[in-house]
């Protein structure tokens, strides 16, 4: 899955963080029918039972602890890691932020790394790296988060440091002047990226006239008109406590983390905002036809997709399993035709972009110039290929195992962890044991996946094509 713009503190964006270094695209080799059949030879799956996926999941328990403030903490301590992985989590985003604040949340979460009442920068960063750890952050459309990974003896550096980057920003005029440079310099460089301006694109057509419509960097006019008291007054609005929640996941002590949060975050007074989000209400809307053209693009960029459900929706793992079939991996129908069989494209997806109440679908292509229209009609064949090339129990089965073995693999990363368990509260205010989610995942038919195939790709007219090609 494509996800939605997501920035790191220090200009270690992802995934612009290479945008220094262009990309070399390469055209993939047309394979011989024989390698190609032996390419998309299904591998026979035995269905696995719940016992046997629990028995590979490391036993996890589970503490929370809410502050009188309003401050949520949530242990999740794994014997025997080796680290530990704590995010402080606020539910601010680019989505709410007003027109001539947008771009603010990503600025406030650069610049509160410059200097804190307690810390200088030097100071911030050697708090964490210096044991050996790291320490970063990033904001989407819905949230911010700031984490750091580090061994467990340094756990209350962790919880001390996080605590002054959320709560007690200095932004001082001259760090707003210096950031807000660096800022303008990250959003010229995005012009070098067409590969990720093309999701900005595609958002910003299906999202139009909501917050969820502009990108989370903001625009050379927003960040040029930030100032120190333009960032304090959206911090004081949305940095309170019960729109905060710390989130770790290691081998820590339930109590000792308890007792660091508390000592880091108790004595912040509980304060209510008048800010309330906006709700998107879900729309049918019909496709649209958007294209934006660029100097020196070697290949065309091309989305076909339209709205889906959100992360609230009942059809969540229904999405998570087709959207996987259809593309993700090099076994998924949209590889194997575009790349391996026509060897049009070297770089192709299919996505689920999930915000709380609404979210996108679609294929994505990077193709050169002559094959994009070639493309465009393949993506969509493939689309159809879901109802003329009807989904097979097997090829279910295959994609729930494909889907289920990633969440597994996720949890050798203390940090994986925290993310899945920072999104969990973030989203459905409570957390859910992984055996759990693998069990919505087996429980699956077949009848409901075709079922929302065709919802969502039954009727073509409802499908927009976005791209991003050279002026020539």
């Amino acid at each position: 899955m494509t996800a939605p713009y997501i920035c790191n503190e220090n200009n270690l964006s992802l995934p612009n963080n290479l945008k220094s270094a262009p990309k070399k695209k390469l055209q993939p080799k047309r394979r011989s029918a024989a390698s190609f059949r032996l390419s998309r030879m299904p591998a026979i799956h035995k269905r696995a039972s719940l016992a046997q996926y629990t028995r590979e999941i490391p036993v996890a328990n589970i503490k929370e602890l809410t502050l009188p403030n309003g401050f949520r903490i949530v242990s999740e301590r794994i014997a025997g890691a080796p680290s530990v992985a704590v995010g402080v989590w606020v539910d601010v985003g680019s989505r709410d932020e007003a027109t001539t604040e947008y771009g603010t949340a990503h600025f406030i979460e650069h610049v509160v790394f410059k200097e804190t009442e307690r810390y200088s920068m030097k100071e911030i960063m050697n708090s964490i790296e210096s044991r050996g750890g790291m320490l970063n952050a990033f904001t989407t459309k819905e949230h911010t988060c700031f984490y750091t990974w580090n061994r467990v003896p340094y756990l209350e550096d962790a919880v001390s440091v996080l605590s002054d980057l959320v709560l007690r920003p200095a932004i001082t005029e001259s760090a707003v002047k210096r950031e807000k440079d660096v800022i303008i310099e990250e959003i010229h460089g995005l012009d070098d990226e067409p590969d990720e301006l093309v999701f900005d694109l595609f958002e910003e057509t299906l999202f139009k006239s909501s917050g969820l419509a502009h990108p989370v960097i903001g625009t050379v006019d927003s960040v040029s008109g930030a100032t120190k008291r333009s960032l304090r007054s959206f911090h004081e609005r949305h940095y309170i406590p019960e729109n905060i929640t710390l989130v770790a996941s290691g081998s820590q002590s339930h109590n000792d983390l308890f007792t660091f949060a508390k000592k880091y975050f108790a004595d912040i007074p509980a304060r209510k905002s008048d800010y309330q989000r906006e709700i998107i209400q879900q729309k049918i809307l019909k496709g649209k036809r958007v294209k934006d053209t660029r100097e020196g693009i070697g290949q065309a960029h091309i989305i076909i997709g339209r709205l889906a459900p959100g992360m609230n929706s009942s059809k969540e793992q229904e999405l998570s399993l087709l959207i996987t079939l259809l593309g993700v991996g090099m076994s998924s129908r949209l590889n194997l035709r575009l790349r391996e069989e026509l060897a049009l494209a070297y770089e192709t997806s299919a996505f689920h972009a999930p915000f709380a109440e609404t979210g996108a679908v679609g294929l994505y292509a990077a193709v050169t110039e002559e094959n994009a229209k070639k493309t465009e009609a393949e993506m969509k064949r493939i689309v159809r290929g879901l109802f003329t090339k009807p989904i097979t129990e097997q090829e279910i089965e295959r994609t729930k195992e494909q889907v289920i073995g990633s969440l597994i693999l996720g949890l050798e990363s203390m940090t994986s962890r925290m993310m899945r368990a920072g999104q969990h509260i973030s989203y459905y205010h409570t957390y859910q044991e992984l055996a759990a989610e693998i069990k919505e995942i087996q429980q699956v038919s077949r009848r409901s996946i075709l079922d929302l195939a065709e919802e969502l790709f039954g009727d073509e007219t409802l499908l927009s094509v976005v791209s991003i090609a050279s002026h020539s």
